[in-house]
């Protein structure tokens, strides 16, 4: 594709289906060509604009313990032009090769949902800010396919230790941090979605530009039924019993 920069697909295929992980995930910078990343960087939205939408600060009555100070645009009509035409060369079948050829896993299918996709679009995490972590959704709510692959990218030039924003990668048994990985500009973590896919970025201390996409697989007998993100604790997590009720609430939302 016109818009990424050559791959090793062979090194990338083997750190992605690496048996010492706790799930199926690879690192991949330097992912688009330097003049797209530099015209995405250059073309997205001021973190003051007015087309971004705030994420749930609360669950009913109670404050989201589970994530705060999160915003994205997901409406194509909201994304500017540039990014549209990315994103959809980013949701082509072609693209879906691509992904094989890097994974191994066969017949991926993009998320076109209401245009770009249920789970695609751009994202700002502000000073503050934190995502609890969690394994992302498993069942598609409109389309009724199970989503297999997400890709998260970073367009923070001039990263820095102290704003952290690290995305943390968790055992499945949830006692240790495998991997803290730095959102640095034009790098890509594409990974497996599975029950315990545990990730989260837990503390954000600068502006963290980043950006989704979700790929889809067409499994008769796949037999999850969760819409929605599920959100696990730490072992050092404070208000335990309140993450609890915060975490069942918002699997038992209706809104997606």
């Amino acid at each position: 594709m016109d818009l990424l920069n050559k791959f090793n697909y062979l090194k990338l295929k083997s750190e992605f289906n690496d048996d010492n992980k706790p799930y199926r995930y690879v690192v991949i910078d330097d992912f688009f060509k330097k003049e797209i990343a530099n015209e995405l960087f250059n073309n997205y939205p001021a973190n003051d604009s007015k087309e971004w939408y705030k994420f749930r600060d609360k669950i009913g009555n109670l404050k989201n313990v589970l994530e705060q100070g999160m915003y994205g645009i997901s409406d194509s009509k909201h994304i500017p032009k540039f990014w549209n035409k990315t994103i959809s060369n980013l949701n082509s079948f072609e693209f879906c090769k691509v992904l094989e050829r890097i994974t191994g896993v066969l017949d991926v299918l993009p998320d076109t949902y209401n245009k770009i996709g249920q789970w695609t679009g751009l994202r700002v995490m502000k000073e503050g800010s934190y995502q609890l972590i969690h394994s992302d959704a498993r069942l598609h709510p409109h389309l009724e396919k199970e989503k297999k692959l997400t890709i998260v990218g970073y367009l923070n030039k001039d990263w820095k230790e102290s704003d952290s924003g690290y995305l943390e990668i968790w055992n499945n048994e949830m006692t240790e941090c495998i991997e803290k990985i730095e959102p640095l500009f034009n790098r890509v973590v594409l990974f497996e979605n599975t029950e315990t896919s545990y990730h989260g970025v837990p503390e954000v201390n600068g502006y963290r530009n980043s950006f989704l996409l979700s790929y889809l697989k067409d499994t008769d007998d796949f037999q999850e039924t969760r819409p929605k993100a599920l959100f696990v604790k730490r072992p050092y997590e404070k208000d335990e019993k309140l993450i609890d009720k915060i975490a069942k609430a918002r699997a038992n939302l209706t809104d997606y």
